[in-house]
């Protein structure tokens, strides 16, 4: 549901969301069958692999000494989140904690959904654009060089697309490796540079206010805030420790900044429509509004729920329709590549013959 859920245990290696998701699955089956907590992940280990299977071992290990499930899960908690172990902590003090793994599965399975959606809306795009990298270092390491000396022998005014086409030629003919080692550095850089604490007030409020992506990525965030609001409260979380959770999952920095405010107005005695309100950029109408019907109802889990599925679909369509504007821009953008090129050798061609004809 949360950024969080995708970090990784360095020292252990990968655990994906599906692993989490059948984890928390099977731990629900065998406790509502019957088996004790340590016979469930005696079971657990023997059906898990990778890194998984070996922070499963130190969990067990840890609850056979005396400690409790949510505790051990605690100890590692770049694999089992914030989310992940208040869902088994409200489970152990309410003596629910087979219901809430069912339901932790069942969110953990939704979020692995959507990111799916995402990525499979993106693989066309993201072709189209590697072709044309591809293409382009192809012309610029392997074709321009073949070409250019004929254009430099021409006794003829080059048109500047010819011009620039022979300057790029000789660039890249001494600079080339440089060039590309300088290109993929900085884009490591960037890449870098991105993901850190102190550019994330930049990076995120870039990424919110972006044409199309920017509205992709608010319906995430929503889908995502919602769908671990829903989890924890049918989790038994109560409403201002639920909020003080969700603040700290969420990756992006002003929906955290929001969602800090919304627990300070909570403990307060502030409503939580209100404090929502106080930030319409990243609470739409209809959020806040829901949230208020929630208040009056006395219904916050099955509006979270609801709100879920509806942030969800929206980001389903965005991705759908973003995929789909980008494919044809991208192949106008290799077009009109192509034709700059093929206009650059064959202008100053026609130029020749037409002058050999006079």
């Amino acid at each position: 549901m949360a950024r969080d859920w995708f970090n990784q245990d360095i020292t252990l290696g990968r655990v994906s969301l599906t692993q989490k998701a059948v984890l928390a699955k099977h731990l629900a089956l065998m406790l509502n069958s019957g088996l004790t907590l340590t016979e469930s992940l005696t079971v657990a280990i023997d059906s898990a692999g990778g890194a998984l299977r070996s922070i499963l071992k130190r969990v067990a290990q840890s609850v056979e000494s005396g400690t409790t499930f949510s505790a051990a899960l605690g100890a590692h908690p770049k694999i089992f989140t914030g989310v992940f172990t208040s869902a088994v902590y409200a489970g152990e003090r309410s003596g629910n904690l087979a219901t809430n793994l069912a339901n932790l599965s069942r969110a953990l399975e939704k979020e692995r959904a959507l990111l799916a959606k995402i990525k499979g809306a993106m693989i066309y795009p993201i072709i189209v654009l590697a072709a044309a990298v591809l293409l382009g270092l192809g012309i610029a390491f392997f074709i321009l060089p073949k070409i250019t000396p004929l254009f430099k022998g021409l006794q003829i005014d080059l048109p500047w697309t010819t011009r620039a086409l022979i300057w790029s030629a000789d660039f890249l003919d001494k600079n080339g490796l440089v060039f590309f080692l300088t290109l993929i550095a900085g884009l490591i850089f960037f890449w870098w540079l991105a993901r850190r604490k102190f550019t994330a007030p930049v990076t995120h409020w870039l990424i919110l206010h972006l044409p199309v992506f920017g509205r992709l990525a608010i319906n995430l965030n929503l889908a995502r805030l919602a769908g671990t609001l829903s989890l924890l409260l049918k989790s038994g979380v109560s409403i201002d420790e639920t909020f003080l959770i969700a603040e700290r999952t969420l990756g992006n920095f002003y929906y955290r900044h929001a969602l800090r405010r919304a627990a300070s107005d909570i403990g307060r005695g502030l409503k939580l429509s209100a404090s929502l309100e106080q930030f319409p950029k990243f609470f739409p109408l209809l959020f806040t509004r829901l949230a208020r019907v929630g208040e009056v109802s006395g219904k916050f889990e099955e509006t979270f729920f609801y709100l879920a599925d509806f942030y969800e679909d929206e980001v389903d369509t965005a991705a759908k329709s973003l995929a789909t504007a980008l494919e044809p821009l991208l192949l106008l953008f290799i077009g009109l590549v192509v034709a700059g090129l093929a206009l650059s050798i064959i202008t100053p061609i026609y130029e020749l013959t037409g002058n050999i004809k006079r």
